[in-house]
This record gives structure tokens, sequence and C-alpha cells, in this order.
């Protein structure tokens, strides 16, 4: 059966990271998408410019896309297995000692994205010094960053997203002044509704943080947690027994209709990527049941806004 995307007749979608189909055990990128009937993957570019081989255990070989001629081929190989390579990943440092070389990678990522059609480069809000340097000051070298980026790759139309991911990122103020500073269209936030759970605001926190960022939200990653009654609804140290509370979307607290309602009235367009991290606590024969379920969740309720269901097979 066929399975392809045609680019901008869709609102949203369903996808999965990379990462998420190595941890349910199959043998290859390619069993995984086939097994989910998924078209839309994100995956993870090194700095090196290599991105996971479609088949292969745990992605490997790993492709070149460091060139124009390399993100074609790698993309076309792709293609051959009905999969679109969608979203990349990078884990970049934009306040690291060679910072130069962390905007190299990023402006990289966005060329060759839309060399291979992908809509959204997905970068981390992590950096050197988060911890320690004044909040104006990481913006300044963060939006600078950013800027410099954008700038470089004036022209290309592939979206630039941070993700509101561990300290900083899930720091409502430093988004804010992020995405007033660099207000442009191209720039926008991956949002991870679990992580502001998992950051310690409570549950009716969460989807006003979801409401307020739903405007700017370019790249969307899926999982949830699911604390007990007690705690749902107080504020909660960072990362407080995740391990422990983690579960697959369609299980934990955060309500993800409620989600998908609220990027639907905000305009989004996109992704709604799984980021499953509770496969660990699943038996390996359980694993890609789970995922399965994810998707068929996620599927129906992405269903009301698009006009055929194009995500899937």
């Amino acid at each position: 059966m066929d399975r392809c995307i045609e680019r901008r007749d869709f609102i949203m979608y369903v996808g999965i990271r990379d990462v998420c189909l190595f941890q349910a055990g199959y043998n290859s990128i390619a069993e995984g998408m086939e097994d989910l009937n998924l078209v839309g993957i994100e995956l993870a570019v090194d700095r090196n410019m290599c991105i996971p081989a479609a088949h292969g255990s745990l992605g490997r070989p790993r492709l070149s896309i460091a060139d124009a001629l390399a993100a074609i081929t790698a993309s076309e190989g792709y293609a051959r297995q009905g999969m679109q390579i969608m979203s990349l990943l990078v884990a970049n440092n934009f306040n690291a000692q060679n910072q130069a070389a962390e905007i190299r990678w990023t402006r990289k990522a966005l060329q060759m994205g839309e060399v291979i059609g992908a809509e959204v480069v997905r970068i981390d809000a992590a950096m050197t010094g988060q911890k320690t340097l004044p909040a104006s000051r990481r913006v300044d070298i963060f939006a600078s960053a950013v800027e410099q980026v954008l700038d470089e790759s004036a022209g290309n139309t592939v979206m630039l997203a941070v993700e509101n991911h561990g300290l900083q990122g899930n720091d409502p103020r430093w988004l804010s002044a992020l995405l007033e500073r660099v207000d442009d269209e191209r720039f926008g936030l991956t949002l991870d509704a679990a992580n502001f759970y998992w950051a310690g605001y409570p549950l009716s926190r969460v989807y006003e943080l979801v409401k307020q960022f739903a405007p700017r939200v370019r790249h969307v990653h899926c999982k949830n947690i699911d604390y007990p009654l007690a705690y749902q609804q107080r504020q909660r140290p960072l990362g407080w027994e995740y391990g422990q509370y983690v579960m697959p979307v369609h299980q934990g607290n955060i309500d993800y209709s409620k989600i998908v309602q609220i990027l639907a009235e905000a305009g989004y367009q996109g992704g709604l990527y799984i980021e499953d991290e509770s496969l660990a606590k699943f038996a390996p024969a359980e694993r890609p049941e789970s995922l399965r379920r994810q998707v068929e969740y996620l599927a129906e309720l992405v269903a009301d806004f698009a006009p055929r269901p194009y995500w899937m097979s």
C-alpha cells in the first residue's frame, strides 16, 4: 500500500522520533514505520551532518547529509521505503566555547532540511551557563545566535523551533522574552506539554502555558506523565519522580484532546511527534503495541482537523 504525504494539504498529522523506534526494539526505522503505518519521521542530525539510515540496527550505518547531493540521496532512500523526513533534531549549545560551530551546524541543518523537504529543525534550549547567568544575558546570547542563523539562511522556508526542554527551556519568562526578541515567522517553539508538567507546573498551568505559546508553535513532541491525584495540581520540584510516572501519551494526566484543540484554534499546521520515554517500563514484546496505541490515539484526535487521513497508509 502506498504511504505518501502531499505537502501543504493538511492541518495536523502524526509522526514519531527515530529514537522511539529504536527503544521499541524494531530492527530498523523502516520496519518500525511500516508496522506503525506512519510516514513522517523526525531524525536526529549530529555535528558531522549525519542521520540514521532507514535500514540497519539502531540506524546504522549513518547517512551523510553534509551536501545537497548526499541529502537528496538520503531523502530518496527514505522515500523509496514510504517515508518522508519531516523534521530534523539538533542538540545544539548556543553558549558553547565554540559558538560559531554551533551556529554553523544549525544553519547547515536548515539548509539541508530544505533540500530534503523537511518542515522544521528543532533546536535545544539548554546551554552552558543556564544556571548561573542572568536571564537577560541568557536571552541575549540565545537570541543573537538564532538571529544569525536566520540572517544567514535568508530565503530558506524551513522553520527553526526551540523546544521547551530542561531548566531554561521550561521557564516561561525566558521563552517569552526570547520569542519577543526574535519576532520572525520562521522561528518558534517545539512544544512539549509534558516537559512543562515535568518542570513542576500544576496541570491547569500546563494548559495555560500551551495556550499562551500556541501562536508561536512550529513543531510538537508528545509524551505524558501520570502523577497521583494529590500531586497533579500542586507545584512540584523540577523533574520530580519522572522515571516512575512517565507514561505513553494516551495514559497520563495531560488530556491531548485539549492540546490538539488549542493548537487547532491557534492555526497550527504540522506534526504531532511521538516521543515516548516510558518504553523501558514495558516488556520488550509489549513496546511496539504501546506505540501502535499511541499512533491510533493521536490519529483519532487530529482526524477532526484534517481533510483526509494522509498521515497513515
